[in-house]
């Protein structure tokens, strides 16, 4: 399959992590089953052909932040778009509180209503992926007008780009609220308290460590990572996973994307980086 990414325009940086785009090739077998896993930011999912097989070949919807993991039965001829946000644009564009949809993905056409329907049947028909992004940024750039930053979404983001590894006490304190109000502003927009959230991030964080190489063993990597040792790293692996970390990273390991492991001395290939299976939120096997 082709994977890629592409930045959002500058006016969209602080709601939109990236635009993204995979969709089968011919000279590669697509995969099977895909593993969603536990995610701390919320997508636009547009799948333009085959894909989930649970949902209809043509279909839009909205993935709030999730704890959960599931598995999907995956079509021959894949077509997605997607949408990466940051927490906070649950609040700036659909004008509620994150953690009232948390665990849930939602029809796109049913929260947008006719705006979200001409959008997705634009998506649908569009040719290239840069017409695609034209077509979101479009539509968001009009949802997220005049909307006012709240503070605690630099906090938030601060867990993310640390990969949860932060002092919680800490980042309450730069808020200057109480402790009970900042629990409750972080809820709101992120979906989950704070510890629980950086427990997410340092979940989802896992794969970048493993792939510096920067350790010797799981344990090594559970450390890395700020786990108490193995087993915790394992066992909550597994809960927001669904898979134990060696079945995980066994597919990380065979990944061809230009990432050389140090510990391994691999040298770079010249040709450009096959898709590896792996996206932020989850993976195709």
């Amino acid at each position: 399959m082709e994977y890629k990414t592409f930045a959002p325009p500058p006016h969209l940086g602080d709601l939109v992590q990236c635009f993204w785009s995979l969709q089968s090739s011919e000279d590669n077998i697509t995969p099977k089953e895909y593993f969603l896993m536990a995610d701390g930011c919320p997508e636009i999912i547009f799948q333009y052909n085959e894909g989930f097989q649970k949902y209809s070949t043509q279909s839009a919807r909205m993935r709030f932040q999730h704890s959960a993991f599931e598995r999907f039965d995956v079509g021959r001829n894949v077509g997605f778009f997607g949408v990466r946000l940051y927490p906070h644009a649950i609040g700036q564009l659909l004008k509620m509180p994150a953690n009232e949809g948390i665990n849930h993905v939602f029809d796109f056409t049913v929260l947008f209503k006719q705006d979200g329907e001409n959008l997705a049947d634009q998506v649908y028909n569009a040719k290239t992926a840069d017409e695609r992004v034209a077509l979101v940024s479009g539509f968001l750039t009009k949802k997220a007008i005049n909307n006012k930053p709240d503070p605690i979404e630099y906090l938030i983001k601060q867990v993310i780009e640390q990969a949860g590894q932060v002092d919680i006490s800490k980042i309450q304190q730069q808020s200057n609220l109480s402790v009970k109000q900042f629990e409750r502003r972080f809820k709101t927009i992120a979906g989950f308290s704070p510890k629980y959230y950086a427990r997410i991030a340092r979940f989802q964080g896992v794969r970048t460590q493993y792939c510096s190489g920067q350790f010797e063993s799981l344990t090594g990597l559970a450390y890395s990572c700020n786990y108490y040792d193995q087993s915790h790293f394992i066992r909550e692996f597994k809960e927001f996973s669904g898979v134990q970390p060696l079945h995980y990273l066994r597919f990380v390991e065979k990944a061809n994307t230009g990432i050389s492991k140090k510990s391994k001395n691999i040298n770079s290939s010249p040709k450009p980086p096959q898709f590896d299976g792996y996206l932020p939120c989850g993976l195709f096997v």
